[in-house]
C-alpha cells in the first residue's frame, strides 16, 4: 500500500482503530479473509478470491471478463449464463480445539442461496438459509478438527429475491451480486458469550457537563447448567467495574447496567462527538469481558459517541434535525459501492475524505451498503452524519420481480415480511453504536404497509434510540409523517430553479434526493471509459454510461440541449466538454447555496449522487475513477462555512455563517461588477457581524438586471481571506414551464444566454509551481484585462492520467484581470501540473 499519510495525517491512528475493532470487537475471533478458492460446479473456472467478494468481481480483478469490460457497450455483451448453477468458495483452515471451549462459524453476508459444509457436513441448506442481510451463527464445536475445510456453495439472487440492488443508479451487477459479501470468522468463547452491546448516551445539552450512559449487555449460556458470571466494564478516561450475574440453563439475558447501578457510567465533563464542522469527533472506547470462575469467557470492544441527535416537525412540516442541541442543516449526497464490491478500505477512507473536502456534513445510504463497517468507521471517526435505510429497489416491480401494492412497495407476502424484518433487526444491531448515524429510514419512494412497519418499530424501540422516519418522501405513514421530500429534480434544472420553485425540488424543507443530472467526468476519464472511436462526435457509448432509467436521464440529449441553451452551441469535443463542466459547476453550486441561503425553511439537500458504481457521465461528485468533478468544485465552494451567495429571485447577495461562534464575528464582505467584456462597473464593500446560521443580506445588485454580467464576491475576517465566490449571470432570466414539472425535471423554455462567459478574449494566465513535501503551491496570474473564466487545475502521472487523489484547495475557479491567485494541490508521487483554461 502506497504511504499517504502526508495527505491524511491521522491515517495511522484511523487503521490502529480499525485494527482494534477487527480483533476485539465480536470477542475472540479469527477472521476467515485471505485468500480462498472459488470454482464453478460443472465448469472450467477454478481461481484464487478473497473475502469479502462477489464472484463477478473475483473474475473480473483475475481478468476472466475481459480487460475492457467497462469501456463503452462492452458490459452489455458479457456473458451472464457463466454465473448460472452453483459456485462454491472453499478454504483449508486450522483450528485447536479447547476443553470447554465453545467455537462458532459466524457469515455477516452470504449472497444469496447458501448451503454450507465444514468437513464434509452440511450445516446449512438453501431453502432455509438466503438473503444477503442476515448474520448467520453456527456452533461447529464438535464438528472442529485440527484441519478444516469449508465450503459454501452459492447460487445467485432470481426476480422476486430482497437483494443488494442499484436500481436505475447503474446497471445491474452480471452475477446479481453474488458471493460471501461480507466477513465471514470463527468466534471462541467459554460457557457464557457476549451476543450484544448496546450503549445509548444521554448527554446534558443545557451544560455539557456530564452523560449518562445506559450500557445493555446481551449474554448468553451455551451449557445446559446454570453458571455464575461476572460482567466487567472498562471506559477509558473513566474506569473499571464488575457486576454478578446468573445464567439459567441455556438461558440468554439482556444484563441493562444504568448510571445508578454502576456510578462509572455517569460521566462528568464528557468529550462530546460532533460533526467536524462544529466541533471535534470525539469517541470512548469501552470494553466488555464476561468471567466466569476468574476466567474470561468472552468479551468485546467497542467505539462509540457521546452525543444527542433529535429531530421535530416544524410548522410548516419540515423535518429539522439538532446535533447537541444545535440546529444543522443537513447538506450531503448518495453513496453507492462498486458494481462488484470491489471498494477498498483505502479507497473508501479517500472517498469519505472527499465528503470532508467538499464541506459536506452527511452520506446518505440508500441500502445497507458496506463489506464491512469501514465506512460507518470512517463517518464516526471523521465526524460527518450518516443516513441508513433501505432502497427503493424493493418498492418497485421491475427492480424487485415482486407485485408491488400501491403506497406500500413489494414487500408484503408473509415470506417477505419475514425476511425484510430480520434484515431490518441485524442491520439496525450492526450499526447502533456508531454515534454517525442520525436516523433510519425504512421507506425510499414508499411507506412501509401498517402491519410490517409495526414489526419495524417494535425492533426499533428495542435496537436503537434514534430519529425513526418513514420515507425518504413527503409520505405519512402509522409513526406519522416523514417530514422529508422527494420530488426531484434528477435531470438539469439551472441555477435559479432552486430560488423560483416553491412546489417541488426548490430551496424549502428537506430534500432527500436531488440533482442537476449530468456530472461530466474531465476529459481525461471520459477517454478511459468510451473507446477513442465513439468519443466524437457523441455516441450511443456515450449515452449507454448514462443511468440504467427506461423512462428518461439515459442520453446526453438534455446535456447537449442545455449547453445549446445557455452556450450556444459547441466547437469540438474538448469545447463540449469544458461547457458541461461550467453546466455542472454552476448549477450543484446553486443547488447547495440555496438550501443554506434559504435556512432555517430549508433543513436538509442531498445530491443525488455522491458517486458512481462503475464509469458513468451521471448523478456523482466524483467519477468512478476516482477524479472529482467540475460539481466536487461548485459544492466545496457552495458549503464553505463562511459564504458570499447570490440569490438569483432577489437579486441580492448574502453572507451565510455556519460556523459555530458562540457570538457573532466581524467579517468584511466585498462586491465586484463587471460587464460582458469584463470592464469592472460597480465595487462595494461592508462590514458585517454574522453568528451561527445567519443567513445577512449584504449588497443588492438589482440595478444591473437587463445586461449580462459577471459578479466577484469575497468575505474575509481578521485573519484574512475566508472564501470567494463567482457568478455569470444573463441579461434575463430562463423561463421554465411550471404546470410541465414532473418527477425528473420542470422544462426551461427560454434560456438565459451565458454565451459571453466563453467568448472572452484570450487571457493571459502564467502558472508557476512551488513543491514542498507531499504539496504544490500553484499560483496563477492574470496578466491581462479579460476575465479567465475557468481555470482547470490538473495533476497528471507519466502516462497522461489524472492522479488520485489529488486535493486541490480551489479548482475549476476563474480570474478577474489582474488578478493572482494561489491555490495547494495535496498529492502523491511524481507529479506534473497541467493548466486548462
Amino acid at each position: 500500500m502506497q504511504n499517504h499519510d502526508y495527505l491524511y495525517p491521522n491515517m495511522k491512528k484511523i487503521f490502529i482503530l480499525f485494527l482494534a475493532l477487527a480483533a476485539c470487537a465480536c470477542g475472540r475471533e479469527n477472521w476467515l479473509d485471505g485468500s480462498w478458492k472459488l470454482s464453478h460446479d460443472g465448469g472450467r473456472e477454478r481461481l484464487e478470491t478473497m473475502v469479502p467478494s462477489t464472484v463477478a468481481g473475483s473474475m473480473h480483478a483475475a481478468g476472466l471478463l475481459g480487460k475492457d469490460l467497462l469501456e463503452g457497450r462492452n458490459y452489455e455483451k458479457a456473458d451472464k449464463s457463466v454465473f448460472d448453477g452453483t459456485w462454491t468458495y472453499s478454504k483449508t483452515f486450522s483450528s485447536k480445539p479447547k476443553k470447554g471451549r465453545h467455537t462458532e462459524l459466524v457469515f455477516d453476508g452470504l449472497n444469496y442461496y447458501a448451503d454450507i459444509y465444514l468437513n464434509g457436513r452440511q450445516i446449512a441448506s438453501s431453502d432455509t438459509t438466503f438473503g444477503p442481510f442476515i448474520r448467520r451463527t453456527y456452533d461447529i464445536t464438535d464438528l472442529l478438527k485440527r484441519r478444516n475445510k469449508l465450503e459454501v456453495k452459492l447460487r445467485r439472487a432470481q426476480s422476486g429475491d430482497l437483494n443488494i440492488g442499484f436500481v436505475d443508479w447503474n446497471p445491474r451487477p452480471l452475477d446479481e451480486s453474488m458471493g460471501i459479501v461480507r466477513p465471514v470468522t470463527l468466534h471462541e468463547t467459554g460457557a457464557v458469550s457476549v451476543e450484544d452491546v448496546f450503549v445509548i448516551p444521554d448527554l446534558d445539552t443545557d451544560t455539557f457537563g456530564s452523560a449518562d450512559l445506559t450500557v445493555r449487555v446481551t449474554l448468553r449460556n451455551k451449557e445446559d447448567r446454570a453458571v455464575d458470571a461476572a460482567v466487567s466494564l472498562a471506559l477509558d478516561d473513566c474506569g473499571t467495574a464488575a457486576v454478578p450475574v446468573t445464567l439459567g440453563p441455556g438461558e440468554t439475558r439482556d444484563v441493562t447496567l444504568t448510571p445508578f447501578d454502576v456510578p462509572l457510567l455517569r460521566v462528568e465533563k464528557p468529550r462530546v462527538w460532533w460533526t467536524y464542522d462544529l466541533g471535534t469527533p470525539e469517541l470512548y472506547s469501552l470494553a466488555v469481558d464476561v468471567n466466569e470462575s476468574g476466567k474470561s469467557s468472552d468479551g468485546r470492544i467497542l467505539n462509540f459517541g457521546i452525543r444527542k441527535i433529535e429531530s421535530r416537525l416544524t410548522p410548516e412540516g419540515y423535518r429539522q434535525f439538532t446535533l447537541n442541541g444545535r440546529d444543522v442543516l443537513l447538506k450531503g449526497a448518495g453513496w453507492t459501492d462498486d458494481i462488484f464490491l470491489e471498494d477498498t478500505p483505502e479507497s473508501i477512507e479517500r472517498q469519505v475524505r472527499y465528503v470532508k473536502d467538499m464541506n459536506l456534513n452527511l452520506i446518505r445510504f440508500e441500502n445497507i451498503w458496506g463489506k464491512d463497517d469501514t465506512v460507518y468507521n470512517l463517518c464516526d471517526y471523521l465526524g460527518l452524519m450518516a443516513l441508513v435505510g433501505f432502497s427503493c429497489q424493493w418498492e418497485w416491480e421491475d427492480y424487485c420481480g415482486l407485485p408491488e401494492v400501491k403506497g406500500y412497495g413489494c414487500i408484503n407476502t408473509p415470506e417477505s415480511e419475514a425476511l425484510a424484518v430480520r434484515y431490518f433487526h441485524d442491520q439496525v444491531v450492526r450499526l447502533h453504536n456508531h454515534p454517525s448515524v442520525i436516523a433510519w429510514l425504512t421507506g425510499s419512494d414508499r411507506i412501509p404497509n401498517p402491519g410490517l412497519e409495526a414489526r419495524y418499530l417494535a425492533i426499533y424501540e428495542r435496537e436503537d434510540y434514534r430519529p425513526y422516519v418513514c420515507s425518504a418522501k413527503n409520505l405519512e405513514s402509522t409513526a406519522g409523517w416523514s417530514g422529508t421530500k422527494m420530488e426531484g429534480p434528477y435531470e438539469y434544472v439551472a441555477p435559479d430553479y432552486w430560488y423560483l420553485d416553491r412546489d417541488a425540488g426548490g430551496a424549502f424543507g428537506w430534500n432527500t434526493e436531488t440533482g442537476i443530472g449530468a456530472n461530466l467526468p474531465q476529459l481525461e476519464s471520459l477517454r478511459r471509459m468510451i473507446p477513442e472511436d465513439a468519443l466524437w462526435p457523441l455516441s450511443d457509448s456515450w449515452d449507454y454510461h448514462c443511468t440504467a432509467s427506461g423512462s428518461a436521464m439515459n442520453s446526453t440529449k438534455q446535456l447537449t440541449k442545455t449547453i445549446e441553451g445557455l452556450y450556444g452551441g459547441y466547437d469540438g469535443l474538448e469545447d463540449y466538454v469544458r461547457k458541461a463542466h461550467a453546466v455542472d459547476y454552476d448549477g450543484t453550486r446553486a443547488m447547495f447555496e440555496a438550501f443554506r441561503v434559504r435556512m432555517p425553511r430549508s433543513t436538509g439537500i442531498v445530491q443525488w449522487m455522491l458517486n458512481s458504481a462503475w464509469p458513468s457521465l451521471y448523478w456523482q461528485l466524483y467519477d468512478w475513477y476516482g477524479v472529482p468533478t467540475a460539481g466536487y468544485y461548485g459544492t466545496k465552494k457552495a458549503c464553505e462555512p463562511v459564504q458570499m451567495i447570490f440569490d438569483y429571485d432577489d437579486r441580492t447577495v448574502y453572507v451565510v455563517n455556519e460556523r459555530p461562534d458562540d457570538t457573532p464575528v466581524a467579517l468584511k464582505a466585498g462586491v465586484r461588477v463587471y460587464d460582458a467584456s469584463s470592464r469592472l462597473i460597480g465595487e462595494d464593500s461592508r462590514d458585517i457581524y454574522a453568528g451561527y446560521r445567519d443567513v445577512l443580506p449584504v449588497f443588492d445588485l438589482s440595478r444591473y438586471d437587463g445586461e449580462p454580467h459577471f459578479v466577484a464576491l469575497s468575505v474575509s475576517d481578521g485573519s484574512g481571506l475566508l472564501a470567494d465566490n463567482f457568478y455569470c449571470i444573463g441579461a434575463k432570466d430562463n423561463e421554465y414551464e411550471w404546470g410541465r414539472t414532473n418527477w425528473y425535471i420542470t422544462p426551461i423554455t427560454s434560456w438565459s444566454d451565458l454565451g459571453f462567459a466563453f467568448s472572452q478574449r484570450p487571457a493571459e494566465v502564467e502558472m508557476t509551481v512551488a513543491w514542498g513535501e507531499g504539496e504544490a503551491e500553484v499560483t496563477l496570474t492574470n496578466n491581462s484585462d479579460t476575465i479567465s473564466y475557468m481555470n482547470i487545475l490538473k495533476a497528471k502521472d507519466a502516462s497522461g492520467n489524472l492522479v488520485v487523489p489529488a486535493i486541490w484547495s480551489d479548482n475549476f475557479f476563474p480570474l478577474e484581470p489582474g488578478q493572482k491567485k494561489t491555490v495547494t494541490c495535496r498529492v502523491a508521487g511524481n507529479v506534473h501540473i497541467e493548466l486548462d483554461n
